[in-house]
């Protein structure tokens, strides 16, 4: 028998999840009444940052990916491009380890809010601890230990795009999600080209 989720601790599951669903809608109300879509150029300097904070974290390449909504390919399509974005991402992993944000062998509050999204957007939760660096031990003991993460998890799920949930019924300990794939589109204002940062033809 599993005891049934807590209301208390399920409420409040689904406010950090929708906080975390809706960096979209909050940017997006901001920009509203400046009048303007977001510009190419607005878009991957917002994704950038969040990549940045996600480093600064003590989170690997995957994870800020994850973090700053960004695909794997992309971040590494700007690495390679960008010089000034690449020394940043260097400096802010080197900031990570001087001040002590790595991982240190425990599970952080950053690598769970990597698992959430990624499993709100429809990954397995072996993908998603992957994802944040976590293995697959450590994640079992934490999901066996804290009803908590129990709630966070089905509240993820919830969030899931309506074709998706049937693949991952709300949880219980030890009972894990299945996996799907998400794609979404936001409408942007594309820019004229820009040369990298760092080139002679930027300056």
């Amino acid at each position: 028998m599993y005891e049934p989720e807590e209301p208390e601790i399920g409420r409040r599951a689904a406010h950090v999840v929708a906080w975390l669903s809706a960096r979209e809608e909050i940017e997006a109300a901001l920009r509203e009444p400046l009048g303007d879509l977001p510009s190419q150029q607005d878009e991957t300097a917002s994704r950038m940052a969040g990549v940045l904070q996600a480093t600064a974290l003590g989170l690997g390449p995957d994870a800020a990916a994850v973090w700053a909504g960004v695909s794997d390919r992309v971040l590494h399509g700007w690495l390679e491009r960008d010089t000034v974005f690449a020394a940043a991402v260097k400096s802010a992993g080197e900031l990570a380890a001087a001040h002590g944000s790595g991982l240190q062998g425990k599970v952080t509050a950053a690598q769970l809010r990597v698992v959430l999204v990624a499993i709100s957007r429809g990954e397995t939760w072996p993908s998603a601890a992957r994802l944040a660096g976590i293995s697959t031990h450590r994640y079992r003991a934490l999901w066996g230990s804290s009803p908590a993460v129990v709630a966070l998890v089905n509240a993820a799920r919830a969030v899931r795009p309506r074709k998706l949930r049937h693949l991952a019924p709300p949880a219980r300990r030890r009972m894990w999600p299945a996996s799907a794939d998400r794609k979404s589109y936001r409408l942007v204002r594309r820019d004229d080209p820009q040369p990298p940062a760092g080139t002679p033809e930027a300056e």
